[in-house]
């Protein structure tokens, strides 16, 4: 009588409800978060060193079947080794996995993210193609991460990035522009990365191309927003003064 229970994870109940926080279109929580879900909240300050990987993947299916989704942030701490952060990220978003929800922002803030831990979600994010902002927040990326990110924009509609709090060098920021999507960028934090002399000159290169269509940029304590004209020179000085 009544049949078996369920065992198709919700990410809502046991051990997921310390993590994860599924809102509405209202901002509210919601019980159903596959139905009604247009943003999740991940806090995995913790979640590395307690959470075993099946209920990690069992999380990423209820993610997969999410029919509104727009947005995903995730939040956790710099003292968690890159390796594990990889496997956190390979379990919650499966390279094999099929995704139907409109995802518009990604957000990962706080994380050692390396190389091979961004190259795991590329299938997740190139797949996306209503996602536009793609923030990347105090996550130790150096010249490697930011050369994928470039091959990212080749494959996607992003045009907002926030590299804020980062490791990134003229090499780095050469790699990201290289793309021929790069110029479709609207919007780029490089706050509290090394800028000096060859990351300007990067930067000025960059916004000399013909069609670059980028309006914000903030770099250092300086944000500009461009009109029509722009002098490299000019930014230059700016940038030394």
């Amino acid at each position: 009588m009544g049949g078996k229970p369920s065992k198709e994870p919700t990410g809502i109940n046991g051990v997921w409800s310390e993590f994860c926080t599924f809102e509405d279109e209202n901002e509210r929580p919601t019980k159903d978060p596959i139905h009604d879900a247009v943003s999740l909240r991940i806090d995995l300050y913790y979640l590395p060193t307690r959470m075993p990987t099946k209920s990690l993947r069992d999380m990423g299916s209820v993610i997969s079947r999410c029919k509104k989704l727009k947005s995903i942030r995730m939040i956790g701490h710099l003292f968690v080794r890159s390796n594990v952060i990889e496997d956190v990220l390979v379990s919650l978003f499966q390279a094999n996995g099929s995704y139907y929800f409109p995802l518009e922002h990604f957000s990962i803030c706080k994380y050692a993210l390396n190389a091979r831990g961004f190259e795991a979600i590329i299938p997740f994010l190139t797949s996306r193609g209503e996602l536009d902002c793609l923030s990347l927040e105090n996550c130790e990326i150096g010249d490697d991460v930011a050369g994928a990110i470039g091959v990212v924009l080749d494959q996607t509609c992003i045009d907002n990035i926030d590299l804020n709090g980062n490791q990134i060098s003229a090499r780095g920021l050469s790699n990201l522009f290289s793309g021929k999507n790069s110029i479709k960028l609207r919007s780029l934090n490089l706050q509290e990365n090394s800028i000096g002399k060859a990351e300007v000159d990067e930067i000025a290169r960059f916004l000399s191309k013909e069609g670059v269509a980028l309006q914000w940029i903030a770099i250092g304590k300086i944000r500009l927003i461009f009109g029509d004209y722009f002098d490299p020179d000019w930014m230059e000085v700016l940038f030394r003064s």
